[in-house]
């Protein structure tokens, strides 16, 4: 008998669960995700706390503005974000495109790695000689960046995560 589906009954041997118990441990799983839910993101997050913490890596620091459009009929939002670390910075753009994004980046340097992380998936890009990445579509939703230089001692860079 498996001892995850025993109970202690003051001071008696452990007896399995009944129909009522599973029932009563139901209803409280229901009223914990109607009414006391866990942050959206939360997981992902602490996720996200741990990867940093194994990979000694340096947290980017986040500023955002919004560009101007050039003149069109035609309404194109974008927006720029800048990430800066003290040994690298990576500034997107994103431009949305439907139920897609494009993102254009530059990173400080040429043949920088630069890794896209979209809730399991990673897509992982190196920067050409000025620097410039695109990531040409990319899914709405929560993203972070992983920068690896291959200079001597660099650590790598990790941004924080935004809502594309």
């Amino acid at each position: 008998m498996n001892n995850d589906s025993l109970v202690h009954l003051d001071g008696e041997d452990l007896v399995p669960l009944n129909d009522d118990d599973h029932a009563l441990l139901d209803a409280i799983v229901e009223a914990q995700e109607a009414f006391d839910p866990l942050p959206a993101g939360l997981l992902e997050r602490v996720e996200f706390a741990i990867s940093l913490e194994r990979l000694n890596a340096e947290l980017a620091t986040l500023t955002a503005d919004e560009l101007v459009a050039t003149r069109s009929d035609v309404q194109v939002s974008t927006d720029t974000i800048t990430f800066t670390a003290s040994s690298i910075s990576l500034m997107i753009v994103l431009t949305p495109h439907g139920d897609r994004v494009r993102i254009d980046g530059w990173v400080t340097g040429g043949g920088v790695s630069v890794t896209l992380h979209t809730g399991a998936a990673a897509h992982r890009q190196v920067s050409d000689a000025t620097g410039r990445l695109v990531w040409p579509e990319v899914a709405h939703g929560p993203v972070r960046f992983l920068v690896e230089s291959d200079l001597p001692g660099a650590r790598p860079v990790v941004t924080p995560t935004i809502e594309v």
